[in-house]
């Protein structure tokens, strides 16, 4: 018999039978993934691909179904890819490889059917996943368009204020010590969409893996106290909480607002609009080169 939510309780973000589903088949695929690494099997990637996209989509729900009080302090992605990094280790240790090697496996950089990890299937979703917001743009439509000069003021600041901001920040608190430049400069896109964030993080001189797990957790921040903080803080008008979210927190800061349906639109468009101005003024070489000097004292070589 489905078992039916106390009165008074909010429902689980997902069901029971979803999360059962999901640790049969985490269980199942790993015994065959592991069998199938240590035999040689020539499906062994596609099938460690399976096991791991899994563990991952598990262990999200699991995280997901906590109580309110804990996931907004311990948001699902964080449960997720704690979880999923002790897989990733226990599966190095059960084959004789390394966690190193496996997380190479994980997220490979190609889509072929018997090459792609299961971070590189998830990361496909993420483009259809952006283009959806697209929805709620349209249906507020009207709204955005009479908005249209704080708009264009809130992308203005999130981008070039975040961009010259941060910079003056991590020299400011001497992040990395007196040969941190390259770590400082792949800190300055911690706002901006991971797949820009990394385009900006390499014209700058900087890492793109640091730059890309910076914007994660830069979005699991905003995600988990953004909005607590703007309630704080006064800050009511959907508008500016839709334009401060969006600016600040990318798709995740701006998911977190997905039931606010007058801020989730704003949310969503200045995340977009964000993304793609810090892009273009990073590409301006001036412009790159000032925000070298701001965060390192002096242009690279």
């Amino acid at each position: 018999m489905k078992k039916v939510a106390p009165s008074g309780s909010a429902p689980k973000a997902f069901s029971d039978e979803m999360l059962a589903f999901l640790v049969k088949g985490t269980v199942v695929s790993a015994a065959v993934s592991i069998a199938a690494t240590r035999s040689n099997n020539a499906y062994r990637t596609p099938l460690q691909t399976i096991f791991l996209g899994f563990t991952t989509v598990a262990s999200f729900v699991w995280g997901a179904r906590f109580p309110p009080g804990v996931t907004k302090f311990l948001h699902p992605i964080l449960t997720s890819t704690g979880l999923t990094f002790v897989a990733l280790h226990l599966t190095g240790m059960a084959t004789g490889s390394t966690f190193i090697n496996i997380l190479k496996e994980y997220k490979c950089g190609s889509l072929a059917p018997l090459e792609a990890g299961a971070g590189d299937l998830i990361l496909s979703l993420l483009g259809p996943a952006v283009i959806s917001f697209a929805i709620a743009m349209y249906s507020r439509k009207g709204v955005m368009a009479s908005n249209l000069p704080t708009v264009l003021t809130g992308v203005a600041m999130g981008s070039a204020g975040s961009l010259f901001g941060t910079a003056a920040f991590v020299r400011a608190i001497g992040l990395g010590g007196s040969d941190g430049c390259f770590l400082r400069l792949s800190t300055i896109p911690r706002n901006v969409t991971t797949a820009l964030a990394m385009v900006i993080a390499k014209m700058l001189g900087g890492d793109i893996s640091i730059a890309a797990s910076l914007v994660v957790l830069t979005g699991m921040f905003a995600a988990m106290i953004g909005g607590k903080t703007l309630d704080a803080w006064g800050v009511t008008d959907p508008v500016s909480r839709g334009l401060g979210l969006g600016a600040a927190g990318q798709s995740l800061g701006a998911a977190s607002l997905s039931h606010e349906k007058d801020a989730f639109p704003f949310a969503a468009v200045n995340m977009v609009l964000v993304a793609v101005f810090a892009t273009i003024l990073a590409s301006i070489p001036a412009i790159s080169d000032l925000l070298i000097q701001v965060a390192c004292g002096a242009p690279t070589e």
